[in-house]
């Protein structure tokens, strides 16, 4: 449907007007996490943790499970196919670092890449493509639970997972992969929780349950600072910086669907290059590098590079790469 700039649309099936508004925000924050130390971590690590639980919560926001080889066929061909695309895109790049730079090729590559990807922000690919398998395994084996507690054990699981990965990012070396696993894995139960409350029937439910969700998250933090604070962080100060980002963003994404707004132009076409720029903005950075565009403004480069990955997935759009953006 096309529409003037600005104008309210009609949103296409699994569109949620501030759902798609978080996504590009998250776009832009993780795109300034890979451009300049100047931009706040957090905001790029909210930025991954939003748009993993958004993807979860769209695998079970419905009745009746997906059957398992259909969707992953389609997320195949959403996740995996673009991962091995760009994989051997930036790994041409880390090859000819190799030969050029006379760089030692252990230096560029390594055996996790074919756990990531050959540049590490496309290790939430292949993990998402897991994560939706696995929530289409957990909604078939519990389809016939009530939705409460479905719900409530979901929540539940998630903020135990939340706490756990918290101890193990701060207490336990992790080698990559695992520092993202840890930081994707609390978002699977939680997103099932959230996909689960937004098929409940009443509406009044739904809303009632994504307050319930923040609030108690709000709560959860609030008795874990009393506890720290009892302590003197001397035990309980267990990674503190994590959980709360993962609070953030349960709270952005349930008040997101509390008040689901109405979606328009200008959002659709930023939201249809979130993933096109998540992918491609690396690859802008590099050729920056390359070519000696020095930008020590860190606000203008992230302009620069968002601007140029967005005119990139706008040409892949139009041609037969359309498929991997």
């Amino acid at each position: 449907m096309k529409s003037e700039a600005g104008s309210p649309i009609a949103p296409r099936r699994g569109q949620i007007a501030n759902i798609e508004r978080l996504r590009v925000l998250s776009a832009f924050g993780v795109a300034s996490f890979h451009t300049h130390d100047w931009f706040p971590r957090s905001f790029g690590i909210i930025g991954f943790v939003v748009l993993l639980l958004s993807f979860c919560a769209f695998v079970v926001n419905r009745p009746e499970p997906y059957v398992l080889r259909d969707l992953a066929k389609r997320k195949a061909e959403r996740l995996l196919k673009p991962w091995l695309f760009w994989s051997v895109v930036y790994g041409a790049l880390g090859l000819a670092k190799v030969i050029r730079m006379d760089v030692s090729f252990s230096d560029v590559f390594s055996a996790t890449m074919f756990l990531t990807g050959t540049r590490i922000h496309l290790w939430f690919l292949p993990f998402a493509f897991v994560a939706a398998l696995l929530l289409v395994l957990a909604h078939r084996h519990m389809a016939k639970v009530p939705e409460i507690y479905n719900i409530a054990a979901a929540v539940l699981i998630g903020m135990i997972c939340v706490l756990g990965c918290s101890i193990m990012q701060v207490r336990v070396p992790l080698q990559t992969p695992l520092p993202q696993w840890t930081l994707g894995l609390p978002a699977i139960p939680l997103g099932f929780a959230i996909g689960r409350i937004m098929i409940l029937p009443e509406h009044k439910n739904r809303r009632n349950c994504y307050l319930l969700v923040v609030f108690s998250t709000a709560a959860a933090f609030v008795a874990y600072t009393a506890l720290l604070w009892l302590e003197h962080g001397t035990w309980f100060d267990l990674g503190s910086e994590y959980i709360v980002r993962y609070g953030i963003s349960m709270a952005l994404v349930c008040l997101a669907l509390y008040w689901p707004g109405r979606l328009d132009s200008t959002s659709a076409a930023l939201g249809s290059l979130s993933y096109g720029i998540y992918l491609v903005h690396p690859l802008v950075l590099v050729f920056l590098y390359q070519l000696g565009i020095l930008v020590h403004q860190p606000l203008l480069l992230l302009f620069l590079v968002l601007v140029i990955s967005g005119i990139i997935t706008l040409v892949f759009k139009k041609t037969l790469l359309r498929q991997f953006i």
